[in-house]
């Protein structure tokens, strides 16, 4: 799903008492239902590879995608809002989801909220031919909320409307027995293992992978006993596996694709420390991922991420598109680590900041936060 966190706050809605459509469009590759007895819709369109954010509207063919979404979209929803008494609409994103929201209620008066994702405003907020249908959306929701602090701002100075945090979170849970085989420390007299670094995110630019494996190949030279995992895919991917080789990194990187929840978790609990090098974003699903498993982070101060890492003390922060200073943290993380077996040395910051940070990331917050307009 391009929102994971979604999956959790449909189960917050759903343990509330409430039903739960899906309207969306049709994506390549087999489909399967995310979680019992929810209907989805997959309306059909032309269909890209290119995620939607990425189709270029000045590009002719692009463009002629972008306009069969739309058309097929205003096609498909009304139908299936009827057909199942909708009582209220969530957007994910202000667009295109919210133009399909607002195309309702203007037929129907069916209530909806947007909330904006990071992308949306980010990528087409400035934007002088989509702001009027952008501006039309947000003033007409009934409640607006976007997934980072920064992004809240964004939309209240160009829209003119209030907008509140919500965060976008899920939870990644393992077994009591797998917990503990993973945090059974090594025996001691077996040679300490390499530090373990995390990253977790699609291999796009964007992203700051090109940059964290940057860092990666001057800390090699330096024969510090490291080691990275790379989760996701992305257009980089084969960028990354040729830089990998090039550098002779195949021992001091992993790269394991995408990877089911289960094995998520066990990646964040074997790991040391997770890496967000990002050049642009909001507040990533993976920064409260690593918060719940109480690892630190080094992130770069781009969106919401510098300023709750040294607000709550929960991050080492550095600037980006800066692999040097990135490679700097990284090695001074590394030799931090206590050298008595504790393969979980004590975190930077205290637990009650970090207590603080994990309620304001609980999806059960934000469950509540969206339901309050319709009580």
């Amino acid at each position: 799903m391009q929102a994971p966190f979604l999956i959790d706050f449909i189960n917050g809605l759903k343990k509330r008492g409430h039903q739960v459509f899906l309207f969306t469009q049709n994506r390549e590759g087999v489909k399967e239902s995310v979680l019992e007895g929810m209907e989805i819709k997959w309306f059909p369109w032309l269909t890209s590879r290119k995620p939607l954010v990425h189709l270029n509207p000045l590009n002719p063919l692009d463009g002629f995608r972008i306009a069969n979404l739309i058309y097929s979209g205003r096609k498909a929803v009304l139908p299936f809002i009827r057909e199942n008494k909708i009582d209220a609409c969530l957007a994910l994103w202000v667009l295109p989801s919210g133009y399909f929201a607002n195309y309702v209620h203007q037929a129907t008066r069916v209530p909806y909220s947007v909330w904006a994702l990071g992308s949306d405003i980010y990528r087409y907020g400035r934007n002088p031919f989509l702001y009027p249908t952008m501006k039309r959306i947000i003033l007409g929701a009934r409640g607006v909320f976007a997934d980072g602090f920064d992004l809240t701002k964004r939309v209240e100075e160009r829209f003119g409307r209030k907008c509140y945090f919500l965060a976008t979170t899920r939870k990644l849970n393992l077994e009591p027995k797998e917990l503990n085989r993973l945090n059974k420390p090594d025996k001691p007299n077996e040679p300490e293992g390499p530090f373990h670094f995390l990253f977790v995110g699609r291999l796009e630019k964007v992203k700051g992978i090109d940059l964290l494996l940057q860092s990666m190949a001057m800390l090699s030279e330096e024969e510090l006993n490291v080691h990275l995992t790379i989760v996701g895919k992305g257009n980089l991917e084969e960028w990354a596996r040729s830089f990998i080789r090039r550098k002779r990194l195949e021992k001091k990187v992993t790269l394991k694709g995408n990877v089911d929840d289960k094995a998520l978790a066990s990646l964040y609990s074997s790991s040391h420390c997770v890496v967000i090098p990002s050049r642009s974003e909001s507040i990533p699903l993976v920064f409260s991922e690593a918060l719940n498993f109480n690892k630190d982070l080094i992130v770069t101060d781009v969106g919401d991420m510098g300023m709750l890492g040294r607000q709550y003390e929960v991050a080492w922060v550095v600037p980006p598109e800066d692999p040097e200073v990135l490679k700097e943290m990284m090695r001074k993380r590394a030799e931090l680590r206590d050298h008595d077996q504790n393969e979980n040395p004590p975190m930077i910051g205290g637990s009650e900041n970090r207590m603080e940070l994990k309620r304001l990331f609980d999806i059960e917050t934000s469950v509540e936060g969206f339901l309050a307009d319709y009580k």
